[in-house]
């Protein structure tokens, strides 16, 4: 027999501050999760949005007729807000530079019945051109792409042509939990250069599939760490990272911020 559930109330010392929190923490949370699942399907829309773009430029009967101004054309039959020029461009080129997310996108479109049958199609010559890609080995897992990166932050990425750079600023964004303006900065100051990994690709792709978690040069936070001044090399290991900070112990504090001391190089667990 199921043990019953007392009420919430006078019975078990429930004030009504503790009613207020309870009601602001359930109401947190939950929101948390509907907006991730609101991000994450605004992600999937805009890459079968870039699909049907893609797949009407290649075989729409009548693409000839609008030619160039496609997407202007389109803007304007929408007229949804938000739906401008330069948004669907960026389902466009999202949907040429990231085909591994056919796999989600299908998997979850599927479940409110919007794809057509010719997805299936899409679906089986995408992944023909995915596995005939060398640099497949450089590719983030859609899923990770969909549930940890929102399109802001894939749209600063996929704007980079190399597949071995987005592939480094993906995992990098990820494990570093960057905003968009942290991102954007990382790219703009060219840490993908300057942490040497251009020159050896192989020495991520081998540390990945360790599991190194310190792989690249990053920290958790967005601290910035220019000042540092490291010179470009094959890549950086965590006691050179430690190194260039104590050479520049003064500099680092300043960087953190107020509350931070130096206690001593190593603190023992």
């Amino acid at each position: 027999m199921n043990k019953r559930v007392p009420p919430i109330g006078k019975a078990d010392g429930t004030t009504f501050e503790i009613l207020a929190e309870r009601v602001k923490d359930v109401h947190n949370a939950t929101s948390s999760v509907a907006k991730g699942a609101v991000n994450q399907l605004l992600t999937i829309r805009n890459w079968a949005i870039g699909c049907y773009i893609v797949e009407y430029e290649q075989e729409g009967c009548d693409r000839a007729k609008y030619g160039a101004r496609l997407l202007q054309n389109l803007a304007d039959k929408l007229s949804i807000k938000g739906f401008d020029r330069q948004l669907l461009n960026a389902c466009r080129m999202f949907y040429m530079k990231y085909p591994q997310i056919c796999e989600s996108a299908t998997h979850r479109l599927q479940g409110i019945d919007l794809f057509p049958e010719k997805m299936a199609l899409i679906e089986k010559k995408l992944r023909g051109a995915i596995c005939e890609t060398p640099s497949r080995k450089f590719e983030t897992p859609p899923e990770l792409l969909v549930t940890r990166l929102s399109f802001s932050h894939i749209k600063e990425i996929m704007t980079i042509d190399d597949p071995m750079e987005r592939f480094f600023y993906e995992l990098e964004c990820i494990k570093g939990t960057w905003s968009v303006r942290e991102l954007r900065r990382q790219i703009d100051t060219k840490l993908y250069f300057r942490s040497g990994i251009s020159k050896k690709p192989e020495l991520l792709l081998q540390r990945v599939e360790k599991g190194d978690v310190n792989a690249v040069l990053s920290v958790k936070d967005a601290y910035t760490l220019d000042f540092l001044d490291l010179n470009v090399k094959d890549a950086f290991s965590e006691s050179e990272l430690e190194q260039a900070i104590m050479d520049h112990l003064q500099e680092f504090l300043l960087e953190m911020g107020k509350g931070f001391c130096f206690e001593a190089r190593q603190i023992p667990h």
